[in-house]
């Protein structure tokens, strides 16, 4: 039997616990194989999936793209990222590029890399009262076996208490995920994020996921792509990120001197096993995860293995993985907004200097749903008469095209041959969008 349809079967059969790691580390698989054991695993059962993505930013259901990510960054590739310190984190050519993906959770905008392990629980819809985020504790035990500063926060995500140990006397029993042993006095020094997490329920299933920065190289990087130029530019209706200071559980000297991702991967297995009382049944997993062998293991409570790419020999597996990751998914999710380069009257925020080679006297104002240009209004002239034409103009050229489907703003708006008088104003205009909307643009303003 292939361990696609092996792995149906385990799926989808009554056993209580499933535990699978995968080898895979493209984004879109793993985010598919997540929503098939949502989907299809059994009512009664709880799941823990882990596994590691290369370069990637992730975002939320409900959240803008053009608002969370730095496109300009983006199209850079790895290039851009800092160099990798360990040679099983360089990648090889063909891969060289930080791919945007859209997951089917809500929550924030997070980056991936293979210093980053990703967990997944799956489990029946908690019942009124019930802490549906517990497994975040888990992965705080599992965490305190390499650093004892992690806890849970309000927010259900992990961070590490900065400060110095608590007298002995002060300090709080050992299994508190919530309360550490070192002093946190509120002042200078904040707790620092290394693990966010989304939830989700649907019928009689609920996910939670997240993230731990376990030893990623690409540290100091992370919040210059998560800094979108458009964002004081832009009103939307989606969910906007919460941005924290994050670190990593580990240092770069640690991890090479042993600590892997496979490790922590069974720090995180063995906690699960103890939270559901599991220690009297075998699991395979826990003594082959190293193995770079495909494998699944099955017995009366458990099923465990190692899992990649061949499970997109599966259906739905296949199928969610083209929808993930394709480009209307990502862009054309996104909840209505306006992007405008000066304040408006339903956005009066003050707005960073524009360039330098800005049009003067010019005013854009894009009205964007569900990826689509459904009206703007831009000028050139500071003369009402003139910019009441000009913004009919532009409107005509641009409503109702896909932003998708813009290669760069010039090849639509240099078309407008009644304006064919202001093409330096016009070529500058596409500029900006471009910058803005992350499209690529051969301007240069010398």
């Amino acid at each position: 039997m292939s361990s696609a349809r092996l792995f149906k079967r385990l799926v989808t059969s009554p056993l209580k616990y499933h535990i699978y790691v995968s080898r895979s580390h493209d984004v879109a698989v793993n985010l598919s194989i997540e929503h098939y054991l949502f989907q299809k695993s059994h009512p009664d059962s709880t799941v823990l999936f882990l596994y590691v993505n290369r370069p990637c930013l992730v975002i939320g259901r409900n959240q803008n793209p053009w608002l969370e990510v730095n496109y300009d960054l983006v199209r850079r590739g790895t290039a851009a990222l800092k160099a990798c310190a360990r040679p099983e984190q360089r990648l090889p050519k063909e891969e060289d590029r930080v791919r945007v993906i859209r997951r089917r959770s809500g929550g924030g905008t997070v980056f991936h890399d293979l210093g980053n392990v990703n967990f997944s629980v799956i489990f029946s819809q908690p019942k009124p009262g019930h802490d549906q985020y517990k497994h975040a504790e888990m992965v705080v035990h599992a965490i305190r076996k390499t650093n004892p500063r992690a806890r849970v926060n309000e927010r259900h995500d992990i961070v590490l208490d900065p400060g110095p140990l608590l007298r002995m006397t002060d300090r709080p029993d050992p299994d508190d995920t919530h309360r550490t042993a070192f002093q946190f006095d509120g002042g200078y020094l904040q707790p620092r994020k290394v693990s966010g997490s989304a939830g989700k329920v649907s019928g009689q299933r609920a996910l939670h996921h997240g993230t731990c920065l376990l030893a990623s190289p690409n540290l100091l990087s992370i919040s210059e792509y998560l800094r979108s130029p458009a964002a004081p530019f832009l009103k939307s209706k989606g969910s906007p990120s919460v941005r924290s200071p994050v670190d990593n559980i580990i240092s770069q000297a640690r991890t090479t001197a042993g600590l892997t991702t496979s490790t922590f991967q069974h720090h995180i297995i063995e906690a699960f096993v103890r939270m559901h009382s599991l220690d009297g049944i075998p699991v395979a997993l826990l003594d082959d995860l190293d193995s770079a062998v495909t494998a699944l293991d099955e017995n009366s409570a458990c099923a465990s293995g190692i899992i990649d790419d061949s499970l997109l020999e599966i259906p739905d597996v296949y199928s969610g993985h083209r929808e993930i990751q394709s480009p209307e998914y990502l862009y054309e999710q996104t909840p209505r907004f306006v992007l405008s380069s000066h304040p408006w009257e339903d956005d009066e925020r003050i707005r960073p200097a524009l360039p330098t080679w800005f049009p003067p006297h010019a005013r854009v104002l894009l009205e964007i749903r569900s990826g689509v240009i459904i009206s703007s209004k831009i000028c050139i002239s500071e003369q009402p008469e003139i910019a009441e034409v000009e913004q009919q103009l532009f409107d005509f050229a641009l409503k109702n095209y896909k932003v998708i489907k813009i290669a760069s703003f010039w090849d639509v708006l240099g078309k407008i041959e009644s304006l064919s008088g202001r093409i330096r104003e016009i070529r500058r205009i596409s500029a900006w969008l471009d910058l803005m909307l992350g499209k690529d643009s051969d301007f240069d303003p010398h």
